[in-house]
């Protein structure tokens, strides 16, 4: 089949969903399918009847029923050590998901990845009496490579985030050591086909992923280039990115070495692109310490970016096709927003940690590696420094802002001498 007819029908077939639980679950599954794993193994209940039913109906799964809990998680142990890829299992709630802990200690112990998939009541059925109402967080323990509680699926949270969630997941089980990965989703009523009103807004930010057959959020390895032009697969998809990238970003999140802030400067005097940096990457008091003599001349720091996004229309001029995020964490509440709304074609993040850190859920390339391994490969590639229209608009805005802000001062210290 086309691979755009397939992503236009699978656009129409989430919109069309009859409820926001089945919306999600078809993107959980579908998820799936495009890292490649396309076996289901399920358990019939009530509770998990979203995942079952979306896990069925897709073109691409293979699934196997199972009454017995305990042994449908040992066939999906046998999967995942034929093949070396993890079967999805889906439970009902309550004492179902008990009976896989066998399977999942043997999961464990063996280095097989296993996916599981274990429906739950929604919070207020909990401590209240309901029937199979167990406190499934963290069952499995230290068993798992990695656990995380979805909420009751709602059209007020954007959807993208269940696609970074099932991506994260999918890592954790595959990279050594692999093993088992738990995702408990917690499900309100209606469980079936039956109609809900719910708004597709939820789907803002998916347009991409709608049309390409490709996972929301793409993991990476990268390997340090033993020679010029000696690149591994990965590198040279981040190379491909970057060089036809036409207002690209450098956005410096949380570092914690002077090594580290050396390499970070360095490439974006390679790459010649502006540079945002957080609080938290310590080059906003380079000046102070002088860490960066005659290097902080050639490039663009972007040192007022806050007081920048302030206005709404600079918003709309400021619009990155690329954004090269180094380390994780981004305290401006603001810059958070703003990539949020902005949707850059790329956004490559890259840290020394699995950790997904992508609150905005905006990430498309997360880059498992130390800063100064990634910067040393991108550094052995030539860049073409083309005159950039988008230098001059970001140069002249943070001159601007600067200005303003030493007039405010000014003003402000003589008000306080009359």
């Amino acid at each position: 089949m086309d691979l755009r007819l397939q992503s236009n029908k699978t656009e129409s077939f989430i919109k069309s969903c009859s409820n926001i639980n089945l919306a999600w679950t078809s993107l959980i599954v579908e998820e799936f399918v495009r890292l490649g794993f396309t076996y289901f193994c399920i358990a019939p209940g009530s509770r998990s009847s979203p995942l079952a039913l979306s896990a069925t109906g897709h073109p691409l799964t293979t699934c196997i029923s199972c009454y017995d809990e305990r042994s449908l998680g040992f066939h999906a142990l046998g999967y995942g050590r034929s093949s070396r890829k993890p079967a999805i299992v889906i439970t009902s709630s309550g004492t179902a998901i008990s009976n896989l802990l066998p399977s999942v200690v043997e999961a464990s112990q063996d280095f097989v990845p296993l996916m599981l998939l274990t429906a739950d009541r929604p919070p207020e059925l909990h401590d209240a009496g309901a029937n199979q109402a167990i406190n499934q967080v963290n069952h499995y323990g230290s068993f798992v490579r990695h656990f995380f509680s979805l909420p009751p699926p709602n059209d007020q949270i954007y959807a993208r985030m269940v696609l970074t969630t099932v991506d994260s997941a999918a890592y954790y089980a595959m990279q050594a050591p692999q093993g088992p990965v738990h995702i408990n989703c917690a499900f309100r009523e209606p469980l079936d086909y039956r109609y809900q009103d719910w708004s597709v807004e939820c789907l803002k930010g998916l347009d991409k992923w709608f049309i390409n057959s490709e996972p929301y959020t793409i993991y990476l390895g990268m390997k340090m280039a033993s020679a010029l032009g000696d690149y591994s697969c990965s590198v040279m998809e981040v190379l491909d990115i970057i060089k036809k990238a036409k207002q690209g970003l450098l956005l410096v999140g949380a570092i914690h070495t002077e090594d580290d802030m050396w390499t970070v400067a360095l490439l974006a005097r390679h790459l010649s692109w502006p540079v945002a940096a957080d609080v938290l990457s310590g080059l906003r008091m380079r000046k102070v310490q002088n860490s960066f003599p005659g290097l902080d001349k050639s490039i663009l720091f972007l040192d007022h970016i806050d007081q920048i996004l302030l206005s709404e229309s600079v918003k709309r001029w400021i619009s990155p096709d690329v954004i090269v995020q180094i380390g994780s964490r981004i305290t401006s509440k603001r810059l958070g927003t703003y990539l949020e709304s902005c949707f850059p074609s790329s956004y490559i993040l890259i840290d020394a940690h699995p950790c997904r850190h992508d609150p905005s859920h905006v990430v498309t390339h997360r880059i498992q590696a130390p800063i100064s391994e990634f910067a040393a490969s991108l550094c052995q590639y030539n860049f073409q420094r083309n005159p950039s229209r988008w230098m001059d608009i970001l140069m002249a805005l943070n001159s601007v802002v600067l200005q303003e802000i030493m007039f405010q001062h000014g003003h402000s210290r003589l008000r306080h001498v009359w």
